[in-house]
């Protein structure tokens, strides 16, 4: 029947067996779909497949088990970091790497990781990780080795750029979501935003970098200009700062900000 169906047949019939899929998943398994306009509906054939994904999904992960990855790679032999060469150490960390690719499941850093610090990360740490024993094709089982090992000088350099500049852009008050939540309370941040009605950065350099697992001192060179409303006048604001930022739920959080003085230009 489908092979003579016209196209007009074919929407009607992917319209009303998505419509029933989805009702299968909210009846089954508390599934919820938002409201989609036409301008963001996807294609009907690829809702279709959506669905097929999420309930093969749904139905494997209530019947998994839990269990290592270990197990789940079918427990291969690997050899002690310490008996290998640096050269036998890449060999060994690519074919790993090939064979958690092989078994649907992927190893990503965030930063650059030396091959012997990897390659032990996933035969002394990573392989001892639980998850659920399921195979379904095209879904995989995403680690980032950062998760597990932080990178601190990355991550207080990225969140002090990240909330500058996020502080500086007037179109959203995301910038708060860096904040710990004292300093989100307090007036500072506020007062200085709200006395200008755009900004332009320029430039956000970290001359100097301290920290321990607690906290962290952020000194900076910064470029940006701040203007008024109705005024002609740019205010410029170059020179040194400074941020504090604690680590706090796994996430460092900025407590305090000091901006270099303005001139008028």
């Amino acid at each position: 029947m489908k092979d003579h169906e016209t196209p007009n047949d074919k929407l009607n019939r992917l319209r009303k067996e998505n419509e029933e899929k989805k009702k299968k998943l909210i009846e089954e398994h508390g599934a919820f779909f938002s409201d989609m306009t036409n301008e963001n509906a996807l294609p009907l054939d690829i809702e279709s497949q959506f669905l097929d994904n999420i309930m093969a999904f749904e139905n494997a992960y209530q019947s998994a088990q839990r269990t290592t990855l270990y197990d789940f790679l079918e427990k291969p032999y690997f050899r002690k970091v310490e008996e290998l060469t640096d050269d036998e150490v890449t060999e060994a960390l690519n074919s790993i790497i090939k064979l958690l690719n092989d078994h649907q499941v992927c190893l990503d850093t965030i930063c650059e990781v030396d091959d012997r610090e990897l390659y032990r990360f996933i035969i002394e740490e990573l392989l001892f990780e639980n998850k659920d024993d399921m195979h379904i094709p095209g879904m995989i089982s995403h680690y980032i080795y950062e998760d597990f090992h932080p990178n601190h000088e990355y991550d207080i350099q990225h969140h002090s750029y990240d909330f500058l500049s996020s502080y500086l852009d007037k179109e959203s008050d995301y910038y708060t979501t860096f904040m710990t939540g004292e300093a989100e309370k307090e007036d500072w941040h506020k007062h200085f935003r709200q006395a200008f009605s755009s900004f332009n950065l320029n430039n956000f350099t970290i001359s100097e970098l301290e920290f321990d697992t607690e906290k962290a001192k952020v000194q900076f060179d910064c470029d940006f200009t701040g203007m008024v409303e109705g005024s002609p006048d740019k205010f410029s604001f170059v020179g040194a700062g400074e941020m504090e930022l604690l680590y706090m739920w796994d996430f460092w959080c900025v407590n305090s900000l000091k901006l270099p003085k303005s001139t008028v230009v």
